[in-house]
């Protein structure tokens, strides 16, 4: 009892003690700390959330649709850059970022060069040692789940999608307990998560055969905008659309977003498309489209200024024709577009010639959608290297597998390449369809990188639910 009569004054001098700081904070910023507010804020925002999980879709008044596939992949590979092979047992001394075979881009870093070496040195004793080769032949289990809402001016779609190498998964490397060559080994993983999209929508006007709908959330470029050659990224962005019909003239359609490249550093970029659909009811569309990527303008992550990768401003105009059903039994569409990048320019690294242009050219023949449905796709395309920044070029592309930046060995990237694809797509049922595509690509400009010569045959069966 004693005890408790000498706690009790303490306990009381404390908790007054805690209001009275806890007004202080509360008078100045609102909340005692900024992650408390952060905290409070949250639990608010999932309270919300779960009363509105306690309302049955039924209630709601919208449709839930839960869609997927399953599929098996195959890829076989083989590239050779510089007459030095990328895939093989040979591959597996590659260096990912040395110098060998070119010049530095400025005769003085000697030093750099130093390092370069060995660090050179380091890795291929390394690799030697534990690393395997790269892969002509690649297989992977993958597997998307789709969920779609719409309600009655709303809609929304998630996708997740998981990727993964197919072989066995062997435990954690170890020294001396799990490390050594006589070990079976594997190329399986259980990982790749991929958030594929996650985007909702409002219809904020709608009048006859016009509307206005704007979007927030992810997908990729190419799921909203139309190419060949471009349009690989992934698209975090604010999406506005305008669609509206002209009987007898044409269908239009313009697209306008702003989308994240970099919050960091507050790089954002900005793309719009406009199109003009089945014009005079002939099936010849056009669309024009823009995206800037060269919007920063202050210094990027490393304190650069003007950085060559972010130098892209690129217009792509494209134009398709689908033939009459009176002419071919099966949909057949041609289709062909140019794309210029009107923020380049001649530099060093570009052997002081500006590689700003790429074209496609293509038909389409047949679609797969029913059982016994196919449809083949042939086209031919020319990127050059300063055409498209290297990470969003899209379709084929400059086998590149140790992932070498351009911008730190002219030979990497994936860009500057021609070649053409075969594709093809088989309904075998209504839920099952076999894809495949072959690949022949070599280098656009042999002083920019040297020589570069890489096949692609891919193998997919695909199951729909």
């Amino acid at each position: 009892m004693k005890f408790l009569r000498y706690l009790l004054p303490v306990a009381v001098a404390t908790c007054c003690i805690g209001v009275s700081l806890r007004a202080q904070g509360d008078y100045e910023s609102g909340y005692s700390t900024e992650s408390e507010a952060q905290e409070r804020d949250m639990e608010a925002l999932q309270e919300y959330i779960r009363t509105k999980r306690a309302i049955t879709v039924k209630e709601k008044g919208g449709n839930l649709m839960i869609s997927g596939d399953i599929r098996g992949e195959w890829y076989h590979m083989h590239a050779k850059t510089n007459h030095v092979e990328q895939r093989g047992w040979k591959s597996r001394k590659n260096f990912p970022n040395s110098f060998y075979n070119e010049k530095t881009p400025r005769a003085s870093h000697k030093e750099y060069k130093k390092m370069i070496y060995k660090e050179r040195v380091a890795y291929r004793e390394g690799r030697d040692k534990i690393l395997p080769p790269f892969a002509t032949n690649e297989f992977d289990a993958e597997a998307n789940l789709v969920f779609d809402y719409v309600a009655d001016r709303g809609w929304g779609t998630i996708r997740l999608q998981l990727s993964n190498p197919a072989g066995i998964t062997p435990p954690e490397r170890k020294p001396i307990v799990t490390d050594s060559g006589r070990m079976m080994y594997g190329s399986g993983k259980l990982n790749d998560l991929a958030l594929r999209k996650c985007y909702a929508g409002y219809n904020f006007w709608e009048q006859g055969t016009s509307r206005f709908d704007m979007e927030v959330g992810r997908r990729r470029l190419y799921d909203v905008f139309d190419s060949k050659i471009e349009f690989w990224s992934y698209f975090d962005s604010v999406l506005a659309r305008f669609t509206s019909s002209y009987e007898g003239i044409t269908d239009l359609s313009l697209k306008a977003a702003a989308f994240v490249v970099d919050y960091t550093v507050n790089h954002y970029g900005y793309v719009g498309e406009l199109g003009l659909l089945n014009l005079c009811d002939t099936g010849l569309d056009l669309k024009y489209s823009l995206i800037d990527w060269n919007t920063h303008h202050r210094p990027n992550r490393f304190g650069r200024h003007h950085a060559m990768g972010t130098q892209f401003c690129n217009s792509q105009i494209q134009t398709s024709y689908t033939l009459s059903p009176d002419l071919v039994s099966l949909k057949t569409t041609l289709y062909a577009a140019y794309l210029y990048n009107h923020a380049a320019r001649a530099t060093s690294w570009t052997k002081h010639i500006k590689a700003a242009d790429a074209c496609y050219v293509g038909a389409r023949l047949g679609e797969a959608i029913r059982k016994g449905d196919y449809s083949v796709e042939l086209f031919y395309q020319w990127v050059k290297a300063q055409a498209v920044p290297e990470w969003d070029v899209s379709s084929s592309g400059r086998d590149n597998p140790r992932g070498i930046s351009f911008y730190n060995r002219r030979s990497g990237g994936r860009a500057n390449f021609r070649g053409w694809r075969l594709e093809g797509f088989y309904a075998m049922t209504d839920n099952w369809t076999l894809n495949a595509h072959f690949d022949r690509l070599r280098e656009m400009d042999h002083r920019i990188g040297g020589p570069h010569r890489s096949t692609e045959f891919y193998f997919g069966a695909i199951f729909t639910f």
